[in-house]
């Protein structure tokens, strides 16, 4: 496999009232709601790929994510007093 076509696409999940949603910015219109976590990812990343295969078959561009993002780690315990 070539890592020219490798694409990297940044997920969230977050909670919502009946269970998780689960979005991928870099994919306009690219979201979906679950029951769990695992099947909120699950479904998002089957999403992603559709998108990417039909952008393929069609003869488009790739999605590209255009994201950036940064982790925070945080110790909780700096902060107790």
């Amino acid at each position: 496999m070539l890592m020219d076509h490798v694409k990297t696409y940044t997920i969230s999940i977050l909670p919502a009232d009946a269970g998780f949603r689960a979005l991928c910015l870099g994919v306009p219109g690219c979201e979906v709601m679950a029951r769990t976590r695992e099947e909120a990812l699950e479904r998002i990343e089957d999403q992603i790929r559709a998108r990417i295969a039909d952008a393929a078959v069609r003869g488009k561009p790739v999605p590209v994510d255009r994201t950036s993002t940064k982790f925070l780690w945080v110790k909780v315990d700096d902060f107790l007093i």
